[in-house]
């Protein structure tokens, strides 16, 4: 029941809304019955008018009730959700899952996520944490033994060049560790994932001396258009994995509203965008309203 309770609590303007429409549905062919029927034989043995108004209320109230819980239960059990149609025939979808296992793992795909705009690439829980999406991406290409945290660092580098995005030099009294080339908000390096992947990094965090990720709202806006006008161009086609940016580190808000502005902003796009977009929520997390989003 807790589960459920929780689930009305974030899904509630989906789930009342359904409601009332199946709720409208039941009681005009209800009511459509009782001209051919009639359906008060039930109340025949009370004599009193408003006694049998209130249980006839109550009726009704317990049949509405039924049919939230009975909704309830199945938004619970939604695990992805269609948000709109993108061009050529491609969708928008935000689910629950693994960011790095979701879809067909012999299919070509891009995955998007954030780093800091140094695009560092040592993994050591300090300069990036090894549980955070950005650290776990790295991992699964340093587990394979044929690349390392300068190798990549380099292909970061080199394609950043090929954009030709602007930078500053840090200095190391500004950050104490890593790359001191920060690149402008919003920049994307693209480079090989796994077999068939390509990992689109976006740069979103700054760091302050003491390595703490910082991102303003202005420039987090900035970030995730650019981001989606990337993947835009440079998809393929191939469906385009990301994960709620902004809930990590760089805790940008909460994760409703940043998945409704992530939203927002490839529906922006979505005239030019030829593959589908699978927006992914870790299956921990319990806050995402997101049968809520059908009602954008």
């Amino acid at each position: 029941m807790k589960i459920l309770f929780r689930t009305m609590r974030y899904n509630w303007r989906y789930i009342f809304s359904k409601s009332n429409k199946i709720a409208v549905a039941l009681f005009s062919v209800w009511g459509f019955v009782t001209l051919v029927t009639p359906t008060d034989i039930m109340l025949n043995c009370i004599d009193n008018v408003v006694l049998r108004i209130i249980v006839a209320v109550l009726i009704l109230m317990v049949i509405y009730f039924a049919i939230v819980i009975g909704v309830t239960i199945y938004t619970k059990q939604r695990k992805q959700v269609k948000i709109f149609d993108l061009h050529s025939n491609h969708s928008l979808f935000v689910e629950y899952g693994d960011l790095f296992n979701s879809g067909d793992p012999n299919e070509e795909k891009n995955i998007a996520f954030a780093g800091n705009r140094c695009f560092d690439t040592i993994v050591d829980d300090d300069l990036i944490g090894s549980k955070k999406i950005h650290g776990m991406a790295l991992k699964r290409i340093y587990e394979q033994g044929n690349r390392d945290s300068d190798t990549v660092s380099n292909e970061i580098q080199n394609n950043l060049s090929l954009h030709g995005y602007k930078y500053i030099d840090l200095k190391p009294k500004e950050k104490r560790s890593g790359n001191l080339r920060r690149y402008d908000v919003g920049s994307v390096a693209e480079i090989n994932g796994l077999n068939n992947e390509q990992y689109f990094i976006l740069g979103l965090t700054y760091f302050d001396n003491e390595l703490r990720a910082h991102v303003e709202k202005i420039d987090y806006i900035k970030a995730i258009a650019s981001l989606v006008k990337y993947i835009s161009e440079r998809s393929q086609g191939f469906s385009t994995y990301m994960p709620v940016i902004g809930t990590g580190g760089a805790d940008a808000g909460s994760v409703n509203d940043l998945v409704v502005y992530i939203v927002k902003t490839i529906e922006l796009f979505k005239d030019e965008i030829d593959c589908d977009i699978h927006i992914v929520v870790s299956d921990k997390e319990e806050k995402l309203g997101l049968m809520n989003l059908k009602m954008l």
